[in-house]
């Protein structure tokens, strides 16, 4: 599991710690995560990692899942550490 992976786990750990989430899992689907809490997600993830996401990151389908997630966040930290 990647850095990206487990704090994410960690982070649905502690929001959700009634529901179960695979990596593969969408956590729309699954309810693990409302609106709101998305916006939570994006500002944690942004100020843990030091990178902002766009409005593309949004639309990318793997932005719903943990493993999905994990993928963007080290794209942005990649891309953030070539610039």
């Amino acid at each position: 599991m990647s850095e990206y992976q487990t704090w994410l786990a960690e982070w649905f750990s502690a929001q959700a710690p009634d529901v179960s989430l695979a990596p593969q899992d969408n956590f729309f689907d699954i309810g693990a995560i409302d609106s709101f809490g998305v916006i939570e997600l994006i500002e944690a993830a942004e100020d843990a990692f030091d990178i902002r996401f766009s409005n593309d990151d949004f639309q990318d389908r793997r932005f719903s899942s943990i493993a999905g997630l994990a993928e963007i966040l080290s794209e942005k930290k990649s891309d953030a550490v070539s610039v």
